[in-house]
């Protein structure tokens, strides 16, 4: 089958859904009142879909006809060397500033055998993700060269069928993102449900439909919060943004979008904190609070992606690591 070609709206539903990723990791209770925690958790039931719309997104751009060490290479560079890379100096970001203040930050506490074990572990709890996506990314690249796409459907009813009866006998978890390893049959789901998809990847329904749909799934999310009902949101929001010229159009989601493997890296553990303190210690309420810190975190993130690689590009001719800056 041949590969899926990148297009505005993928970089659309990853800038979606790193708005909800950012959103997932706003909940600061010792900086938010009541209310404003009350819509955090609105918002985490309502973006439950956002970390499973990137294994779903990596799935729909899957390229099994490239040689297997060309594939293992570029996934190392672009997943196993940012996870290494960025544990590492958010352990000596922290070590700094317990060295310089003489105090850490609650909940991360740095020692000296962090220095060794901080490659694999760090207060950047969000980089769990990327030696998942590695690993499912790798099996499954494997088994589609290894079985032709007409199997990739029965592979997919397979997966499902055995993430249920794994589910039902250990619990079904209570939200579809985290890095405890139960969730790891959803993120294998999901990205299954990305290499199955590349057959309608270029459907447009009827947008009425799809919306109705896909509103109907959001509300079944937040009223009983079941991860088979999050697993369908990343399929059928690309089919909404497919099929509505206008946001498949829209260049900043398309921006946000572009720059979410840099948000994803960045927005936590330092710059998202830090807007809160600094809007909390300005006396800002808190529910305005909630929404500028994620803005404007993104915003930076943004800023210093373009920045960076711009300068990098200028100074030394040749351009900035994508492992690095993506």
């Amino acid at each position: 089958m041949e590969p899926f070609k990148r297009a505005g709206q993928i970089d659309v539903i990853r800038g979606l859904a790193i708005i909800g990723v950012a959103c997932l990791h706003s909940r600061f209770e010792h900086r938010f009142n009541s209310q404003a925690l009350s819509i955090w958790v609105l918002l985490s039931l309502l973006f439950d879909w956002a970390v499973l719309a990137f294994f779903f997104l990596s799935g729909l751009l899957l390229n099994e006809q490239q040689p297997v060490i060309d594939f293992l290479k570029k996934r190392c560079r672009s997943l196993l060397v940012p996870f290494l890379f960025y544990n590492l100096c958010y352990n000596l970001a922290f070590g700094f500033w317990q060295a310089w203040s003489g105090r850490h930050i609650p909940g991360c506490e740095w020692r000296m055998s962090l220095l060794w074990s901080g490659w694999f572990h760090s207060p950047a709890f969000q980089l769990y993700f990327l030696p998942y996506l590695f690993v499912i990314a790798a099996v499954l690249f494997c088994l589609c060269k290894w079985l032709s796409f007409r199997w990739h459907g029965w592979l997919l009813l397979i997966a499902i069928a055995l993430m249920t009866g794994f589910y039902q006998r250990v619990g079904w978890p209570d939200r579809s993102f985290g890095p405890e390893w139960v969730r790891l049959p959803l993120y294998f789901v999901a990205f299954l449900l990305g290499i199955v998809g590349r057959r309608f990847a270029h459907e447009k329904p009827a947008p009425s439909f799809v919306l109705a749909l896909l509103l109907c799934v959001l509300l079944a999310v937040v009223s009983r919060r079941l991860c088979l009902q999050s697993l369908l949101v990343p399929p059928l929001l690309y089919l909404a943004v497919n099929a509505i010229g206008f946001i498949r159009e829209s260049k900043l989601l398309q921006e946000i979008g572009r720059s979410s493997a840099a948000i994803y890296l960045w927005h936590t553990p330092i710059l998202l904190p830090a807007f809160t303190t600094v809007l909390a210690r300005c006396k800002i309420p808190s529910i305005v609070n909630l929404g500028a810190s994620v803005i404007l975190t993104i915003a930076l993130c943004i800023v210093l992606r373009r920045s960076l690689r711009a300068f990098w590009k200028r100074a030394f001719r040749i351009e900035l690591p994508r492992s690095i800056v993506p």
